[in-house]
């Protein structure tokens, strides 16, 4: 009995929606009556037709000059964001430039960032070691999850080093 109150359910729900289309579609008839007769009780001729065409190339002028305008603005904001960016830049660097290097003292460095180039020592060597068993260049950026641009840049200053050491070498002889 549950059984068949829940098909009773689903065919009143199936009944409403064919109900509504049905609704739908007549609204949308009337509409396309009613749009029929306004085109053609309108008045016919050149002056109308015109009329609509410079009106709507005056909307579209006024919207693209708007659009225009908005997208100037957002640009001259980004240009005085950038110089604000730039001016306290050169005013941070612009002291330790003026300090001669004798003066200044060194002291080696503990933080996350040379933990950082640490990391980055050993994904560099697992690259090259990776290239040296004949990994591709996507094979090697897929297993090591690193951008192939990054693998690739790695791999030719690999090669450039072993070339310049290679010339040193000759030229020692």
């Amino acid at each position: 009995m549950a059984f068949h109150t829940f098909d009773l359910w689903e065919i009143a729900i199936d009944a409403t929606q064919i109900g509504l289309c049905a609704l739908i579609l007549l609204f949308l008839i009337r509409n396309r009556m009613k749009f029929k007769q306004l085109i053609l009780n309108a008045p016919s001729g050149e002056k109308s037709s015109k009329f609509n065409a410079e009106f709507v190339v005056e909307a579209f002028r006024q919207q693209t000059e708007l659009a225009f305008s908005h997208i100037l603005e957002t640009i001259e904001k980004e240009r005085q964001t950038l110089r604000a960016y730039y001016e306290l830049r050169e005013t941070q660097l612009a002291p330790g430039l003026l300090k001669s290097p004798a003066s200044v003292h060194m002291e080696p460095v503990s933080s996350p960032e040379a933990s950082k180039s640490d990391v980055a020592d050993v994904i560099y060597s697992e690259i090259e070691s990776l290239a040296d068993q004949g990994l591709s260049l996507a094979d090697i950026s897929e297993k090591l999850s690193v951008p192939r641009p990054e693998v690739d840049l790695v791999l030719k200053l690999r090669h450039l080093s072993i070339e310049s050491a290679k010339i040193n070498g000759d030229s020692q002889k």
